[in-house]
């Protein structure tokens, strides 16, 4: 089943080609840098760029795979969560391809593309209620798993059977670890997206240089906080001399210690909740936090110690906002519920939540 897929929930224009929710035939995707002079997405601009862009963006993705709409087998789109007027760019234009093709749609939540790209490019998570035998069985323990999902405004814990039956067991509190490093590298003047350049002057620093605190850890519970970090860290900086936290060596010392706080809240929230669900032997790690290289290393090294299996993207570019995960998404829950796939209208729902079965 080849479905071609929209994602514009934010700044990523997206459409793709997936077959079977694992095999990626075409990924077109295009980024908005017009945001950078911002410090952030601002959301009218988000929406203006993705009206002039989608159709080009489609042409491109039809054009790598020389096809045309006539050979895909249904459409799907990110319905929500995301920014209103950017969701309605990419519901828009689907609902409309459908009514005009004619083909069936798909609406897809956002966390549910995101929880379902570890599949991308694994053709045994082809039909993942196989455990064992077969050309292509899964790992041992595949299922259930605890999948960590860390995302733009997304920091959230599931327990999940399958890509389709998923149970929210954590989230935050507060701001996400995504929206905290945007806004750590906002406070050192880095720039903006904040992931990869703060990632990338962590790399240089020292880890242990500043005592900054880890919330909700003493806490019997698998929620998130990360406001109390931010909160840390802008004091930090306010308290430093000008000509000081220009050094290049301050810079590096606060990511180092920033990231180095995100790596110690995310393995320790991991160890309980597989205290809490033991039958769970994998983990999961999903959303782009996870294409952070430091963090993908020490959750591996954590569920080696800890014998579970570790999965997280093929490659990093299914890590962040991508329309092939929506592909993937979408194939996995028409699977188990056929009657999703409508021609029709989907509507943006910019607080859609991911449906627990």
């Amino acid at each position: 089943m080849k479905i071609l897929a929209f994602e514009t929930s934010c700044d990523d224009t997206g459409v793709a080609i997936v077959e079977n929710g694992t095999r990626v035939l075409a990924n077109v995707k295009h980024s908005q840098v017009e945001h950078s002079v911002w410090g952030g997405v601002v959301p009218e601009i988000a929406a203006r760029l993705h009206a002039e862009r989608w159709r080009t963006v489609l042409k491109e993705c039809l054009a790598q795979l020389s096809c045309t709409i006539d050979d895909v087998d249904a459409l799907a789109v990110t319905a929500g969560p995301g920014l209103q007027t950017s969701l309605l760019v990419g519901t828009t234009a689907a609902s409309f391809l459908s009514l005009l093709t004619p083909k069936k749609l798909i609406p897809v939540q956002h966390i549910a593309g995101h929880i379902a790209s570890v599949a991308l490019e694994r053709p045994e998570f082809q039909n993942p209620s196989v455990r064992h035998g077969g050309h292509l069985p899964l790992q041992r323990g595949a299922f259930p798993a605890l999948t960590l999902v860390a995302s733009g405004g997304h920091t959230e814990f599931y327990r999940i059977e399958d890509f389709a039956h998923v149970q929210k067991v954590g989230q935050t509190i507060d701001d996400a670890s995504g929206e905290a490093f945007d806004k750590v590298a906002k406070m050192l003047k880095l720039g903006y997206p904040g992931g990869p350049l703060v990632s990338a002057q962590a790399e240089k620093g020292d880890g242990t240089a500043f005592d900054l605190p880890r919330p909700l850890l003493a806490k019997d519970s698998l929620d998130f906080s990360f406001s109390g970090v931010k909160a840390a860290i802008y004091r930090i900086v306010a308290e430093t001399a000008p000509s000081q936290r220009q050094s290049e060596k301050f810079i590096a010392d606060v990511c180092a210690s920033f990231e180095q706080c995100v790596v110690d809240i995310f393995l320790k929230k991991l160890d309980r909740a597989l205290d809490r669900f033991p039958e769970c032997r994998a983990v999961h790690f999903v959303g782009g936090v996870s294409a952070n290289k430091r963090l993908r290393a020490e959750i591996e090294k954590f569920c080696e110690k800890n014998n579970v299996q570790f999965y997280t993207t093929k490659k990093f570019e299914y890590s962040t906002d991508n329309a092939a995960m929506i592909g993937a998404a979408a194939y996995f829950a028409y699977q188990k519920h056929p009657d999703i796939a409508q021609v029709q209208f989907v509507d943006a729902n910019p607080g859609l939540g991911i449906v627990r079965e």
